[in-house]
């Protein structure tokens, strides 16, 4: 869990580069990008989009929920290592992480609590 948190969390903020270096450079923000690419970025980090806060945030809460076979009493040791992978991936970024990705984690962390107190909405219940 720890390690998909912290690669989904690196991916959100840019989908290119692996190396700290380029997590760094990427950061600092002084880089230019075709109009192209940029279109691409901003559709991919919308709402809507793959790499969104919603889109996201289930995919770390719905791989939370497959790796303790759906038992909500392991929701604390996937609740610490999410935040683990977090505070890896934000390492890693050199920096506070993007503001998307600071939404992302409180997101998912209230889907977890609400998986962890079983007061899910019955709507999120039904689509897993």
């Amino acid at each position: 869990m720890k390690n998909l948190v912290s690669q989904m969390m690196s991916q959100q903020g840019s989908t290119i580069g692996k190396a700290d270096s380029m997590w760094r450079f990427l950061a600092d923000g002084n880089f230019t990008v075709s109009a192209d690419v940029k279109a691409q970025a901003q559709k991919d980090i919308a709402d809507d989009g793959y790499w969104g806060v919603e889109q996201t945030s289930d995919r770390i809460v719905d791989f939370a929920k497959a790796l303790s076979g759906g038992d909500s009493e392991k929701a604390d040791k996937m609740i610490e290592a999410f935040k683990k992978g977090f505070e890896q991936a934000t390492k890693s970024w050199g920096k506070t992480l993007p503001d998307i990705s600071q939404r992302t984690y409180d997101a998912v962390m209230k889907k977890l609590d609400s998986w962890k107190n079983g007061t899910e909405s019955a709507a999120s219940a039904d689509t897993e």
